[in-house]
């Protein structure tokens, strides 16, 4: 169980990261994360959340096939 726990929490993590690595390399928005921008009315925090969702199903789905992968061996 720790394991499907902690393979589902790293996959959740590379997914991630390469989600939004490849939104700053090619200028993606959809796939960038900034966490500050400075406005004359004090400062604004934004980004997508598109790779997090994404991380979150493919987590998920990597966890339920190494879950079931593991019961049938």
């Amino acid at each position: 169980m720790i394991k499907t726990v902690f393979v589902g929490l790293l996959s959740f993590t590379f997914v991630s990261i390469i989600l939004l690595l490849i939104g700053y390399l090619f200028d993606i928005e959809m796939l960038m994360f900034s966490f500050y921008k400075e406005t004359a009315t004090g400062f604004e925090v934004g980004g997508s959340i598109i790779p997090f969702i994404i991380g979150i199903v493919c987590s998920y789905f990597i966890g339920h096939y190494y879950q079931n992968r593991k019961r049938s061996y």
